[in-house]
């Protein structure tokens, strides 16, 4: 099968649909834009990087869409149309390369939005899926830059532990971030991809250089953080504040205020787990104590400047 023979059959497996004025097969899509303001965002996930040769082919494929639509949840937008690159080692069985399209597809359907483009290559090295996510926002993005001092700071869900199997089937936090978009008191939001507090020292330079202090006892540790830890609760709750690969969305609120009833944040996710100080730097508040902290997580290593 070459190149044309793929994109032929693609144009079939993921067909067309409401606003698709030209889909999979020519130099480029055209679709409908759904809102006046369009959110594009771009994630690739690498064999040997974010997941291993052995993992479910339908997983990585379900990976690959949803870290670009939780880029989308934590601006508060919603998902329409993917582009997808495929990278495949040249020797990538067809069986396989059948599950990922199929992990893609599912993982799109789930989201609301549609495959309508993309590129395919093959080469010596490992296999890359990059996504390429077009949303639209409502009458409000949510952006990084906005946190306040004595703003609190919240989370969607537990953390750490991921790599037991959760960065592979998280869900992306697309409700959520589409609710927390429309709430005045929340400041700023941030996916958590590369680790609580790496993330957060990421919010806080885009406001301004400012600090913040977490609490120890209120942050959501997840079940299999702890279990990896042996009862080590140390050791859990440092895997909670820099493992990465949560897909949680992090967001900072003004204070003493009570977010609307209803919609989709549980009960954990409204009770504040730090807030935001002038001081730069992190503080973990523990037994009265107040200690500082470095930015934990994974930094993907350029080289030389």
């Amino acid at each position: 099968m070459d190149e044309r023979d793929f994109t032929a059959g693609l144009a079939r497996f993921f067909g067309g649909g409401k606003g698709v004025r030209l889909g999979i097969g020519d130099d480029a899509a055209v679709v409908h834009n759904h809102g006046e303001a369009s959110v594009v965002c771009c994630d690739p996930v690498v064999e040997g990087v974010h997941f291993t040769a052995s993992t479910a082919a339908h997983l990585v494929g379900r990976k690959a869409v949803n870290r670009n639509l939780s880029d989308l949840a934590a601006m508060g937008a919603q998902p329409d149309w993917l582009l997808v690159s495929l990278v495949l080692p040249r020797s990538y069985p067809a069986r396989r390369r059948t599950q990922l399209l199929t992990g893609i597809r599912a993982a799109a359907r789930a989201g609301g939005c549609r495959v309508v483009g993309g590129d395919v290559a093959t080469h010596a090295g490992p296999l890359v899926v990059t996504v390429t996510a077009i949303g639209h926002a409502g009458q409000r993005v949510l952006t990084r830059g906005g946190a306040r001092i004595g703003d609190t700071l919240h989370v969607t869900g537990p953390l750490g532990g991921a790599m037991a199997g959760h960065h592979l089937r998280f869900r992306p936090a697309l409700r959520e971030g589409a609710w927390l978009a429309r709430q005045p008191a929340v400041h700023a939001a941030l996916d958590v991809s590369d680790g609580l507090l790496l993330d957060l020292a990421t919010l806080l330079r885009a406001s301004g250089g400012l600090g913040a202090e977490i609490d120890a006892a209120a942050v959501p540790v997840r079940a299999a953080a702890r279990r990896r830890a042996g009862g080590d609760h140390e050791r859990a709750l440092r895997a909670a504040l820099g493992d990465g690969e949560d897909h949680v969305l992090l967001w900072a609120q003004a204070p003493r205020v009570d977010l609307p009833a209803g919609g989709p944040l549980s009960a954990r996710a409204r009770r504040a787990l730090g807030v935001v100080v002038r001081a730069p730097g992190l503080w973990l508040i523990r037994d009265g104590r107040r200690e500082r902290i470095a930015p934990l997580g994974f930094r993907h290593v350029l080289g030389a400047r």
